[in-house]
């Protein structure tokens, strides 16, 4: 004879939420936002030269682009970048770029 289940029933909106906050979930969908943040505050030029956008669990934004005055550049205004960042994503603490 079988034995009857013993887990609760869950709604939508509280199984989305607990998909959602799984961690290997909520990071890769941080990432995504991310990106598409850094797509919608930078031009063509740099989106070209961005290899990649990572995030880490400290809510440090790794930007790995290919030219090194570029990269100068982006380290010169760091400080807007992280401002238009951060009015998006209220949970980043840095960026860095490499």
């Amino acid at each position: 004879m079988k034995k009857p289940r013993k887990s609760k029933t869950l709604s939508i909106r509280e199984l989305t939420s607990e998909v959602y906050n799984s961690k290997k979930l909520s990071g890769k969908i941080d990432s995504i936002e991310i990106l598409n943040t850094w797509n919608e505050i930078t031009n063509k030029l740099i989106q070209d030269r961005t290899e990649k956008v990572s995030i880490s669990e400290e809510k440090i934004v790794f930007i790995k682009v290919n030219s090194s005055p570029l990269r100068n550049e982006l380290e010169n205004n760091k400080k807007n970048l992280l401002k238009k960042i951060v009015t998006k994503h209220n949970k980043v603490q840095d960026i860095v770029f490499y």
